[in-house]
């Protein structure tokens, strides 16, 4: 390839992303100096330098305020790609992560270039915005990584008894990837459920639930009332994500994600059919749980639409129901 051919300008393109891809090897290879790739100084400094050199590397051609926004879009496009093939992160977290960096990378693109045309010829110290997500790694020390108690709740009515659903609920066995609706958590790499079932223990009733590629966990049954009502809390252990088989920053149970108890509660309706509420309690800590947590929201929905749409079509089919989509509140 000729690079001699390609415009000055439109290297710095690949550069930004290369300048990301440093920056991720950095964080996570000296995570605990430089606090990690969770940090406010990776995802916020990080994009926002992107951006930034993006537009300094156009700074001849006086860019547009819509090549400020949109020029580090590419940069970082180009990181991501990068860091799926590096292996650095996996799907899961590049999808959840994509919108956050190209909005900072979008406005470290249009401080650069108020700055240059502000600075006229004056622009060379510019350049040192490359140490920003360095000089962030002292304010990620001082600031805490809160945790963010959060709850999730789907409801869906089905055309079945409680006791048909009940049953369906505590012995969910080989369940097919084609009993299960579309789902965004699943499209971006979170294994699909392939077996839940409960049984009795002689610690109590356990729930014993296998997902894909090799996931595994229990959920200890804290309350439950036939037909009515069950709670479990979840338990997981070292092995119950094999690695590979979720992202180190989403997997359950870990430093910024687990999961603490999930809810059925079955309200027989008028008609013959049955309202199903799930809800769920979880654990986000991040150094950005204003972005993290309305994700994990909407993944969480996301995920709880798919259980009862099986729970749905089970015990509908069980009880030679048809019935219609239920609502989520």
């Amino acid at each position: 390839m000729n690079f001699g051919k390609i415009p000055p300008q439109l290297l710095w393109i690949p550069g930004g992303a290369l300048y990301g891809l440093l920056m991720r090897w950095l964080f996570g290879t000296f995570s605990s100096a430089l606090q990690g790739p969770m940090s406010i100084a990776f995802l916020i400094g990080t994009p926002f330098v992107v951006g930034a050199l993006t537009i300094y590397g156009m700074r001849r051609q006086d860019p547009s305020v819509t090549a400020m926004m949109f020029a580090p879009w590419l940069s970082i496009l180009l990181m991501f790609v990068g860091c799926a093939l590096s292996m650095m992160e996996g799907l899961i977290c590049l999808a959840m992560m994509l919108p956050f960096f190209l909005f900072f990378a979008t406005m470290g693109g249009l401080v650069m270039g108020t700055a240059l045309r502000l600075l006229k010829e004056q622009h060379a110290p510019l350049r040192a915005v490359a140490v920003l997500p360095f000089l962030l790694v002292l304010a990620d020390r001082a600031l805490p990584m809160p945790d963010r108690q959060v709850e999730v709740h789907q409801s869906i009515e089905v055309h079945a008894s409680p006791h048909t659903i009940w049953q369906q609920i505590l012995t969910a066995r080989d369940i097919r990837p084609d009993e299960l609706p579309f789902s965004v958590s699943h499209f971006i790499g979170v294994p699909k459920p392939v077996e839940g079932i409960n049984r009795r223990t002689p610690e109590g009733e356990v729930r014993f639930s296998r997902w894909e590629r090799g996931v595994h966990f229990e959920g200890i049954v804290t309350d439950r009332q036939e037909d009515r009502s069950i709670t479990w809390r979840y338990r997981f252990g070292p092995h119950s994500f094999p690695p590979g088989s979720m992202d180190d920053h989403v997997a359950v149970g870990g430093r910024y994600f687990d999961l603490g108890d999930t809810s059925f509660q079955l309200t027989p309706m008028p008609g013959g059919t049955t309202r199903v509420d799930l809800v769920a309690h979880y654990r986000v800590s991040s150094s950005i749980n204003f972005y993290a947590v309305p994700v994990a929201k909407f993944l969480g929905r996301d995920f709880e639409h798919t259980i009862l749409a099986l729970y749905k079509r089970r015990s509908e089919r069980a009880e030679g129901g048809t019935g219609v989509a239920g609502a989520a509140q």
